[in-house]
């Protein structure tokens, strides 16, 4: 774990931490933790809406009191994306930390940390987030992201937002949900590079809000 605000974008941890030292960090904290899920590095198509989103969400508590998590990392090359929420909160001078994959240690080269996230924790996940399978067992990831935090807010969302918006609901935490689509145009090179079909701009986040809505009808 290290803070220093403004330094470069190269991982600012080269370790694991353990689970028992991310969750005294943010008890030692005693703030409200709010996390943020939605679009990585295919950014959005409405300019702008994580700023919007982000600075309403934020202006309910006093910014003494709450603290943003974010589990998205900077893609060379890519969008920001949700990891914007880090800009957002170092202008407001809301304390930040983001909760990552250990996986994402062998890819410094293309994964980053936002230079805007004061404490930044890498877990032992081999995988890059999410459920493990499909019966909605969180990854390690998950797990402490839903034990630390209080609420969810999500802007749109692929599939590791999806997971994030269920376990939050499952957990009984309040969820948010903000509708948005996938950058078309970040969606229509990386398809084209990848020879993936084009998926539905809204994300999977927006068919796992559905199935909220469903069961309160």
């Amino acid at each position: 774990m290290r803070s220093p605000r403004g330094s470069s974008q190269e991982h600012r941890s080269g370790s694991l931490s353990p689970p028992e030292v991310v969750r005294r960090f943010f008890a030692s904290r005693g703030k409200h933790v709010l996390s943020f899920a939605g679009f990585g590095e295919l950014g959005y198509e409405q300019a702008g809406i994580v700023e919007r989103v982000a600075e309403e969400a934020l202006s309910r508590l006093p910014r003494e009191s709450v603290m943003v998590q974010c589990g998205t990392l900077l893609r060379v090359g890519g969008e920001d994306g949700i990891a914007g929420v880090f800009a957002v909160a170092h202008r407001l001078g809301i304390e930040t930390a983001g909760i990552h994959p250990g996986v994402a240690l062998e890819f410094a080269s293309t994964h980053r940390v936002s230079p805007h996230e004061d404490s930044v924790f890498f877990v032992h996940d081999d995988l890059w987030g999410g459920f493990v399978d499909h019966d909605g067992r969180p990854s390690a990831t998950l797990a402490l992201i839903l034990e630390v935090s209080d609420e969810l807010v999500a802007i749109g969302g692929g599939k590791h937002a999806a997971d994030e918006l269920r376990a939050f609901r499952r957990a009984g935490k309040p969820v948010r949900y903000v509708p948005a689509e996938m950058n078309r145009r970040a969606v229509g090179e990386w398809c084209a590079r990848t020879g993936v079909a084009l998926p539905d701009v809204r994300g999977a986040a927006y068919e796992a809000w559905l199935e909220r809505t469903d069961a309160e009808s």
